[in-house]
């Protein structure tokens, strides 16, 4: 072969090679595109269910709440100078529970009306550990959305779902009790009816909820119904089988 055709050749190979190496660059380029694509759309993908599981939480306050949130004020601003305070530790799961809002609560509420204590409900949630459901959390939730729909349906939404409690215990509360029957027991209706749908459904409350049973723990309470009246625990002064004991604890 002539020196010519020899580097006819070789030029050959090497527009050859380079061509490769182009496609080859063209390759791993669109690789790395790809794959920041994919990077992007993922974690947009995973910031969006974040996001999702965020709301699906939520993060909304009752209008009635306290200042720490660990907990509903009952007729809240009505309050007497140096009124008694009184908080109440329950679970709407819990048997006693009802047993004990049953023989009292219509003498604190009535005080608490009249401004001659101030009275707070803080609702616990460790049930739904014990019994393996969500019970006590959604029936807290459906409480606690009803508040915004004013203090009065909070009031009866709380003493309809203890009326309702299962008599056998474990069995919880339904998502049709909660969000469609009582509901319509308390007097929600209309709009107010649709927002406490939404907020039941979204389970917006939940962070709130989560909150007053943690901060219940942190306050040292262990079991309900727990009584306080001034920051005392007088639950072993209580007789739920005469009604006026909690009267004779107040004074």
């Amino acid at each position: 072969m002539s020196n010519r055709s020899r580097r006819e050749a070789l030029r050959a190979q090497q527009r050859a090679q380079a061509e490769a190496a182009r496609k080859k660059r063209i390759i791993v380029v669109t690789a790395i595109a790809a794959a920041f694509v994919l990077l992007l759309v993922g974690g947009g993908y995973a910031i969006w269910l974040n996001r999702d599981s965020i709301s699906a939480g939520g993060g909304a306050t009752p209008p009635d709440a306290n200042d720490d949130a660990s907990g509903i004020i009952l007729y809240k601003g009505t309050a007497k100078p140096g009124a008694r305070k009184v908080v109440v530790y329950q679970d709407y799961q819990c048997p006693w529970c009802k047993t004990f809002d049953q023989a009292f609560s219509s003498e604190l509420l009535t005080r608490a009306k009249a401004g001659d204590i101030q009275l707070e409900y803080h609702t616990m949630t460790f049930l739904d550990t014990n019994l393996r459901n969500d019970a006590s959390t959604r029936a807290s939730v459906a409480a606690s959305c009803a508040d915004f729909a004013g203090q009065e349906q909070y009031v009866k939404m709380h003493d309809a779902i203890y009326a309702n409690q299962p008599t056998t215990e474990g069995i919880g509360y339904s998502d049709q009790l909660l969000r469609e029957q009582l509901p319509a027991q308390v007097g929600i209706t209309g709009d107010a009816l649709i927002s406490y749908q939404r907020c039941y459904d979204n389970k917006s409350t939940k962070g709130f909820v989560v909150g007053m049973n943690d901060k219940a723990g942190r306050a040292g309470v262990t079991g309900t119904p727990t009584y306080f009246v001034d920051g005392t625990n007088v639950t072993d002064q209580l007789d739920y089988r005469d009604p006026t004991s909690i009267a004779k604890v107040l004074g």
